[in-house]
């Protein structure tokens, strides 16, 4: 018998999914939302908070090893902070420096979570939609590059041999 007034189940419920909550950065750079990222990225909800953070903490460390010879830089020219070193630019009172980072970190999650949707795709709704998986794949990764050469400094150039 179920309702209302049903004595309850013997059967334990499954644990609830953590919040998304933060990421702590490594003391120079910034923390980051999961929940702002999840917005940002329009990541749906069949990517478990487990999943995103795994991935979130995947790309926060593939950033910070391509800007780690800039950030040495800062540090010894006296920034403790990436909110310390001034930007170039500041658009709705932040740092350019803050926007790339994000910027940065949101295309590598896009495209390692577009790796792994490309897989489930080739198998279960075939070739049209992993052609069109694999294109968007590829704006991630270039969108990655523009962002941390544009953190930079530096020309957006992307030479490919031919």
């Amino acid at each position: 018998m179920t309702g209302p007034f049903s004595p309850p189940s013997t059967i334990a419920a499954p644990p609830a999914e953590p919040a998304d909550g933060k990421i702590g950065g490594d003391g120079f750079w910034p923390d980051l939302d999961l929940a702002r990222l999840r917005q940002a990225v329009r990541i749906d909800q069949t990517v478990t908070p487990v999943r995103l953070r795994d991935v979130a903490r995947g790309a926060m460390l593939d950033v910070m090893d391509e800007l780690e010879d800039w950030r040495v830089e800062k540090i010894e020219a006296g920034f403790s902070t990436l909110a310390d070193v001034p930007g170039r630019r500041r658009v709705d009172d932040v740092s350019d420096y803050v926007v790339r980072w994000f910027q940065a970190i949101t295309a590598v999650v896009a495209a390692d979570l577009g790796d792994r949707q490309l897989g489930q795709s080739v198998r279960s709704s075939g070739v049209d939609r992993a052609e069109e998986l694999g294109a968007d794949i590829d704006v991630h990764r270039r969108n990655v590059t523009y962002a941390v050469r544009d953190f930079l400094g530096v020309p957006r150039i992307i030479a490919e041999a031919i």
